[in-house]
C-alpha cells in the first residue's frame, strides 16, 4: 500500500479504483467527448468524473440533491444537475448548446438513464456497470433503442496482470493524487447505521467500517 494513502482510502481504490478503471478500458473518454456520468457522487461516479476531467472531457455529473451535486462540482464536473427535478434534461442540454453527448457510463439504470441516454448522439457509448435503480428483465430495457451505436456490458478483463493489475494501478493513480476516492466512514460498531444510511441514499462514495 502506498505510504500516503491510509487505509479506507486503500480499500476504496482496490474495490472501487479497481472497477472504475476497468469500466474506462471500454470506453475511454479524450478531449471531444461529453461524458454523461448518473450517481456521480458515488463511489464509482466520483472517479469517472476525475477521470475524464484529467482526459480533458466535458463532464456532466448527475446526482440526487444539493450536497451530492455540490460534491460532484467540486470534483471538477462542467455541470452537476440534480437528478430529482424532472427539468434536469432541458439544463444539460441548455449547458451544452447543441451538443451531444458521446458517452454515459450507466450503473443506476432505470429512468434517469433513459434520459440520460436520450442526450447520446449519433455514434455515442452507452456502458452499463449496473442497474442500482432498477433491475434489467427481458421486455425491460433501460436504453433508448436507436440512439447509441454501441451498448456496452463490460466484465472485468483478462488481461496481462488481471485484476491485481487494475488494483496496482488503481493504488498508484491515487498515490499520484490523480484520482482522489470519496469515502464515507463508519465505526465498525456502528455497521447498521451505515447499512442504514446506505439503503436511504445518505452517502456519498465508498463506504467503509473502520475497526
Amino acid at each position: 500500500m502506498p505510504g500516503n494513502l491510509d487505509f479506507a482510502a486503500a480499500v476504496a481504490m482496490i474495490g472501487t479504483g479497481r472497477t472504475a478503471l476497468g469500466i474506462l478500458q471500454f470506453a475511454e473518454p479524450g478531449p471531444d467527448d461529453v461524458v454523461v456520468v448518473p450517481a456521480a457522487a458515488g463511489g464509482i461516479g466520483t472517479l469517472l468524473v476525475q477521470y475524464a476531467k484529467n482526459a480533458r472531457a466535458t463532464v456532466i455529473g448527475l446526482a440526487g440533491g444539493p450536497e451530492k451535486t455540490a460534491r460532484v462540482r467540486a470534483e471538477g464536473a462542467d455541470l452537476a444537475v440534480d437528478y430529482s427535478d424532472p427539468g434536469w434534461p432541458a439544463e444539460v442540454r441548455a449547458h451544452l448548446g447543441g451538443r451531444a453527448a458521446t458517452i454515459v457510463y450507466d450503473g443506476v439504470a432505470g429512468t434517469v438513464a433513459r434520459e440520460a441516454v436520450a442526450l447520446l448522439g449519433p455514434g455515442g457509448r452507452h456502458l452499463v456497470f449496473g442497474w442500482s435503480a432498477e433491475g434489467i428483465t427481458e421486455g425491460r430495457g433501460h436504453f433508448a433503442d436507436g440512439v447509441s451505436e454501441s451498448v456496452l456490458g463490460p466484465a472485468m478483463p483478462q488481461r496481462a496482470g488481471g485484476l491485481r493489475a487494475l488494483e496496482l494501478r488503481a493504488l498508484d493513480e491515487a498515490a499520484r493524487g490523480r484520482l482522489r476516492p470519496a469515502v464515507t466512514r463508519f465505526p465498525l460498531a456502528q455497521a447498521a447505521a451505515a447499512h442504514r444510511a446506505l439503503e436511504q441514499r445518505g452517502t456519498i462514495g465508498k463506504v467503509v467500517l473502520e475497526p
